[in-house]
C-alpha cells in the first residue's frame, strides 16, 4: 500500500489513491500514510509459531495477553482455541482505522487506537505480549 500514499501517487496506483482519500478522513488518511512504511505482514504460519513458543513457556488458558501493535488482530485470530477460553486480549494500534478493523473482528477484546507509548496499561497486569512489532 506504500505506492498508494506515494506524492504523487503513480499511474497505476491513482485510481486506488483517489478512493483512498474519498473514503478516509483527512486524520484518518493522514494516519493510513505515515503508518503504512512501518506495517508490515506476518504470515499465519509465523504467528502460529510464535503462539506454539507461548505455550511450550507455560501460557495457560485466561492469561491476559497484550499485543503492543495489533494491526488488525492476526495474532488474536489465530490465538489456539485451549488457550482462548477466558483469555482477556488487550491490543495497541497506531493507525485509527485498523484499529478499528480489529475493534469489529474481536469484539470481545480491548482495543486502544493509539501509540503504545501514549496508552494507559496496568502495571504488572498482563501475562504476556505477543506480535511481531514493527520498528520503523
Amino acid at each position: 500500500m506504500p505506492n498508494a500514499f506515494a506524492a504523487p501517487a503513480t499511474r497505476e496506483w491513482q485510481t486506488v489513491a483517489e478512493e483512498l482519500k474519498d473514503l478516509l478522513s483527512e486524520d484518518e488518511y493522514t494516519s493510513a500514510r505515515a503508518s503504512t512504511p512501518n506495517a508490515h505482514y506476518t504470515s499465519p504460519e509465523v504467528v502460529q509459531a510464535v503462539w506454539q513458543a507461548m505455550e511450550r513457556f507455560g501460557l495457560q488458558p485466561g492469561a491476559k495477553i497484550l499485543e503492543p501493535s495489533v494491526g488488525v488482530g492476526h495474532f488474536f485470530g489465530l490465538m489456539p482455541e485451549g488457550l482462548h477460553a477466558g483469555a482477556r486480549r488487550t491490543g495497541v494500534e497506531l493507525d485509527s482505522v485498523t484499529a478499528r478493523i480489529a475493534a469489529q473482528l474481536y469484539p470481545d477484546s480491548t482495543i486502544h487506537p493509539k501509540a503504545f507509548e501514549d496508552t494507559p496499561l496496568p502495571n504488572d497486569f498482563f501475562d504476556a505480549a505477543i506480535g511481531n512489532i514493527p520498528f520503523g
